[in-house]
């Protein structure tokens, strides 16, 4: 992501990989555009338990698995909720019975050391890096 998109309202430690352009963890992809995830952001709000928000940041490309930031009296904070939304296609609200977070994170740097790499080991040990693009 070009550093003049990056908000310094984010927390530092999503700025911290950002600035790096360090967003690509097969099969976790941070974004590239501030608003590449927004449909994921709409999805939490409609369909979470809890009602809350949160700024999408990473996807998992192989199923419907999002990480965001949650969102407090409109500020971006530290934790990391992982959820994996539905996409109700109808016009009313969603009924909300069922709890689509998966995992919360005190921070992007607990994200990625517990559950990114982990998911990236376990692809390492079916995938052969030829098969990412740019592969070695």
């Amino acid at each position: 992501m070009h550093h003049s998109k990056i908000s310094h309202d984010w927390p530092n430690p999503l700025r911290w990989f950002l600035c790096q352009d360090l967003v690509h963890f097969a099969p976790w992809h941070f974004f590239t555009e501030p608003d590449q995830f927004a449909f994921a952001a709409r999805a939490f709000a409609r369909e979470d338990v809890s009602r809350g928000q949160v700024l999408v940041f990473a996807q998992r490309q192989d199923c419907d698995d999002f990480a965001g930031l949650e969102i407090q009296d409109g500020k971006v904070m530290n934790r990391v909720i992982c959820f994996h939304p539905v996409f109700d296609s109808g016009s009313s609200e969603s009924p909300r019975t069922w709890n689509i977070v998966s995992e919360t994170f005190d921070d992007v740097f607990d994200f990625v050391a517990n559950r990114v790499v982990v998911d990236m080991k376990d692809w390492a040990s079916i995938e052969d890096a030829r098969d990412l693009d740019g592969g070695a």
